[in-house]
């Protein structure tokens, strides 16, 4: 804080060419806010600047304030480096070392949040910590988006990047939310909150598939920014809602996340061809794909305007647009064109991960491609192209999921190219096999979907595995041990649609699988006539 002749309260004014001088740890904990105790540990841990006068076994401390400054500066550049990645390196778990320097920007705005909070509580420490204030948000506001950054798309256990991530956003929040926060801070920790949601909830790259706390995270961001009138607010309020409808649709709750995408919808495409339209767009296609709109789907798919792939973020956008796009024209029947896309899209993902190496959320993508266009091929009469293709990506994402047992979104794609792996080896002829893979596919998802056994996901995935182990037995002449699978899936089918997580997907494409199989195999069950190509995932 500056007194009436601008000379910050606590030092001593320095004459012309003399430099400011702070003597005691009082006065070095004044010029930031803090306790002596504080500043005492910042230089033990944090190697904050100080000197002591020589000779004296208990010399008195003193320090230069454009030195103290200097030091938060350095800290803060510090934290903000990033190594640049090395050509051709593999992605791998992160090495201890870097994983502090990641670390140690977190560590250090903890410190400086605490100290903020308690700082502006002490009535007499509040008007003292006044002049740091701008200084400490804006370096919590930083390190937070920085962090942020790099936690989603690096390698390493997703359950503790997540941690640092929530630890870090709450610091953010609780400065956000003190009393005289500005409102650009309370925008900066939304958006936090809004990022993090993804890494805990997101199904196409690395996450803790946690939608109950996803869904926090965006009501935590929604808070924040709910009364703020400002257009940057609308646009973080509009991004939370896109994100919030993504998770709606994933779980089934159609009409939630149609409200969601119209309230979004005028701000997030009054600019045109930005980012945020193109995540509506994205997030329209999904919910029309989940619906069964496929022609829907693939008018969404196709707004999703063109960007140069010039960054990582940029890149798995463009391949999420293409591969909803190929997607509706698999439901539609035109396989060659899906297959087309599928190749076009594999390709732009292998050129990716090739740019980026270290980027976990590429080699993600890359995978999933591989998988979109084996199980495709199984459709179109190929399975022994799809054969090579689907095994590398089962081994790719067994190999990520042995690495980070905490990445339940790998488990789910575990699951489901085992199950495209195990249908290819039933169309290719060798249905012995294939019931032996396809056992093994239900028996993980049995157990799967006793840990939560009202989630959509997992039930939706064990009625695929059902049916599609019901097809390899019956093409074994087993229909006896068939049958009782498919009544299986109905009755999970039925559950779905009393909770209100049946989607037109499951309508249009599995039941009818399942209709159409009881009705071959199962002449005594309840069966509607119907033809579906066969269930992916």
């Amino acid at each position: 804080m500056l007194d009436a002749s601008g000379t910050q309260a606590g030092i001593r004014a320095a004459e012309p060419g003399e430099r400011a001088r702070l003597r005691g740890w009082k006065e070095i904990g004044r010029h930031f806010g803090v306790d002596e105790r504080t500043a005492k540990r910042w230089e033990q841990a944090r190697g904050l600047p100080v000197h002591r006068l020589p000779g004296e076994a208990r010399a008195p401390v003193y320090a230069f304030a454009d030195e103290l400054d200097q030091w938060v500066a350095r800290s803060r550049a510090e934290a903000d480096m990033e190594p640049a990645p090395a050509a051709h390196r593999p992605a791998a778990p992160l090495p201890h070392a870097v994983l502090w320097r990641r670390v140690a920007p977190l560590l250090l705005l903890l410190l400086l949040g605490s100290a903020l909070w308690f700082g502006w509580r002490a009535s007499e420490q509040a008007r003292l910590a006044e002049a740091r204030t701008g200084d400490l948000v804006r370096l919590a506001a930083g390190q937070v988006a920085a962090l942020n950054d790099q936690l989603d798309s690096a390698p390493g256990p997703v359950a503790v990047r997540a941690a640092l991530a929530a630890e870090a956003v709450s610091v953010l929040a609780r400065i956000a939310t003190l009393e005289g926060a500005k409102p650009p801070l309370r925008r900066e920790a939304a958006e936090a909150w809004r990022r993090l949601a993804v890494l805990q909830g997101a199904i196409d790259r690395p996450s803790l598939r946690d939608r109950e706390a996803a869904r926090r995270s965006l009501d935590a961001a929604r808070a924040l920014v709910a009364e703020d009138p400002a257009p940057d607010a609308a646009r973080i309020r509009a991004a939370i809602l896109v994100e919030a409808a993504r998770l709606a649709s994933g779980a089934g709750a159609l009409a939630e996340a149609e409200a969601l995408l119209a309230e979004a919808e005028g701000v997030a495409l009054a600019e045109g061809s930005g980012a945020l339209a193109a995540d509506w767009w994205l997030a329209r296609a999904e919910l029309a794909s989940w619906a069964g709109d496929h022609e829907a789907a693939l008018a969404a798919a196709r707004r999703v305007a063109p960007e140069p792939a010039d960054t990582p973020v940029v890149t798995l956008r463009q391949l999420r647009a293409r591969d909803l796009e190929a997607e509706a024209l698999y439901y539609r029947g035109a396989l060659a064109e899906a297959l087309a896309g599928y190749r076009e899209t594999l390709a732009a993902a292998e050129a990716a991960s090739a740019r980026w190496p270290d980027d976990n959320r590429l080699r993600w993508a890359l995978l999933r491609q591989q998988w979109n266009l084996g199980s495709t091929m199984v459709t179109a009469g190929d399975p022994r192209l799809a054969l090579p293709l689907l095994g590398a990506a089962l081994d790719g994402w067994q190999a990520l999921a042995r690495a980070d047992p905490s990445d339940a979104a790998l488990g789910f794609w575990v699951r489901a190219t085992r199950l495209s792996y195990g249908q290819a080896l039933a169309a290719a002829g060798d249905r012995t096999a294939a019931a032996g893979v396809l056992s093994e596919a239900v028996a993980e998802r049995r157990q799967w979907l006793a840990d939560r056994p009202a989630d959509a996901d997992r039930r939706r995935m064990l009625v695929k595995g059902l049916a599609s182990l019901g097809d390899a037995l019956a093409g074994l002449d087993r229909a006896r041990e068939a049958c009782p699978l498919y009544a299986e899936a109905r009755r999970l089918l039925e559950g779905m649609a009393a909770d209100g997580q049946r989607t037109g997907l499951d309508r249009d494409e599995t039941e009818r699988l399942i209709a159409a199989a009881e009705t071959r195999h199962c002449p005594a069950a309840e069966t509607h006539q119907a033809r579906a190509a066969p269930a992916r995932g």
